[in-house]
């Protein structure tokens, strides 16, 4: 198989990995596009590997393959604890789509390492291309519900999965005076907070980028105001609390190609200006800030619940937890529901894994933010500022994570992908060794 459609097979699920909603239903488990495209490549690669009797994987795709084996490891141990049929299920539905996700890591750090710089910069572009579009698509879809009075998705995704993807449309948060609905965006994600929480990586990840050359790269600076203004749509205070977090670990790092304190007073200024006008002037803006900033509301209490009970639910299997993608099955108690997953992604590995488990993720975490760190040193440029944006962004996606769950997505196997690789094309040896090559350093188009 030729190289460039190796290329091409790799970056079709990059680019629609945050698609949440465009999924089939042909058996016990759901199947997204973007699963569909990952099985493909992965299919792809290693008929190439086979054909070329090739199967030397770098360092970095070895270590992510023993901390996939690892956590197969805890999940197989965890399986002896479940204990009703549907905790089967979950726990065979939540292996298999794993599994799929763990062959797309260590195959995709394996391609990008032989490919080199050229495939790594086009990858961010159709992550970024990709979760724009999704971006896009939220606001169309709140247009045509809010003005029209269309739900899109029945159009669009109803169409694209024959039927079988979520067509419920925009979220309805509430109504201000029983009459004006309160829509938060989810776009192709089909949650709003999961989109609030996917877009915390690309304004991480390319803030660094602008910032160092905001006059060259002024619709990159458009992009990122765009991302932001879709994800304040989305009412998400777990994607707040990831910015909030990024922020404070990228500022250091940034603090020498920030704009002057007085342009940055002053866009404060407009910006708080501007909203403070608005607020006044809209009681239906003052119903919906306060809604989302207080702290005794039933959302607060839920999140807050799922802690109470993280002790009765690890209590009966401490070490390997109750199983795999079953934390469900156990709170149906309170939600009369199955499928109803907690609001943590720490919760869930720690319940779901055991203290095995939680450990072995904080490791592999640790590994990844190592890489990140070590991209940031990076003696190209970019590469330093893309490592940079890494390290933050996974920052604002831990500390999200701690009140949502969307590390256990598709999308963040994706990131992995990037930072692992990103640490193994841009290491100083690696890149002294391609100036000496050919000096001309790799670009991000704007």
């Amino acid at each position: 198989m030729r190289a460039r459609w190796l290329d091409t097979l790799f970056l079709l699920p990059i680019a629609a990995i945050t698609w949440n909603t465009v999924r089939f239903a042909p058996g016990p488990v759901d199947t997204t596009w973007y699963d569909l495209l990952i099985g493909v490549f992965i299919a792809a690669f290693l008929l190439d590997r086979l054909r070329r009797r090739d199967s030397r994987i770098t360092t970095q795709a070895a270590t992510l393959a023993g901390f996939c084996l690892c956590f197969l490891a805890v999940y197989l141990a965890g399986f002896f604890d479940l204990s009703s049929h549907d905790a089967y299920v979950f726990w065979t539905k939540g292996v298999i789509v794993w599994l799929g996700h763990s062959l797309f890591l260590i195959c995709g750090v394996a391609h990008l390492a032989r490919r080199g710089p050229a495939l790594y910069l086009r990858a961010i572009k159709w992550f970024t291309a990709g979760v724009a579009i999704c971006a896009a698509y939220g606001v169309v879809q709140l247009f045509c519900q809010a003005v029209l009075g269309i739900n899109l998705d029945k159009w669009v995704v109803g169409t694209l999965t024959l039927g079988q993807g979520k067509v419920t449309g925009i979220n309805v948060y509430g109504q201000v005076g029983g009459t004006q609905n309160i829509y938060r965006i989810n776009a192709l994600t089909g949650d709003p907070n999961h989109l609030g929480v996917m877009l915390c990586v690309p304004l991480m990840l390319l803030l660094p980028v602008y910032l160092a050359d905001r006059k060259g790269r002024r619709r990159l600076g458009l992009l990122l105001a765009f991302l932001f203004l879709v994800q304040v749509l989305t009412l998400s205070r777990s994607a707040a609390l990831g910015d909030i977090v990024g922020l404070i670990v990228l500022l250091p790092i940034v603090r020498t190609i920030l704009p002057s304190a007085k342009v940055i007073a002053i866009s404060l200024a407009t910006v708080i200006g501007a909203f403070l006008v608005l607020y006044a002037a809209s009681p239906f803006v003052q119903t919906v800030v306060r809604s989302r900033t207080q702290t005794g509301g039933r959302g607060t209490e839920v999140h807050l619940a799922f802690y109470q009970l993280v002790p009765q639910a690890l209590d009966p299997h401490p070490l390997f937890g109750m199983g795999f993608n079953t934390y469900a099955v156990f709170y149906e108690f309170v939600t009369g529901r199955t499928d109803f997953s907690p609001h943590s992604f720490w919760i869930a590995t720690l319940v779901e894994t055991g203290i095995v488990g939680l450990t072995v993720y904080l490791a592999y975490l640790g590994y990844v933010t190592l890489c990140a760190l070590a991209m940031r040193r990076s003696l190209d440029p970019l590469a330093a500022r893309l490592g940079a944006g890494f390290t933050a962004a996974l920052a604002a996606t831990v500390a999200a994570n701690f009140f949502y769950l969307t590390m256990q997505f598709a999308y963040f196997f994706a990131i992995v992908i990037l930072i692992v690789s990103g640490s193994l094309l841009y290491a100083p040896a690696r890149v002294a060794q391609r100036r000496e090559v050919a000096p001309a350093p790799g670009t991000l188009a704007t």
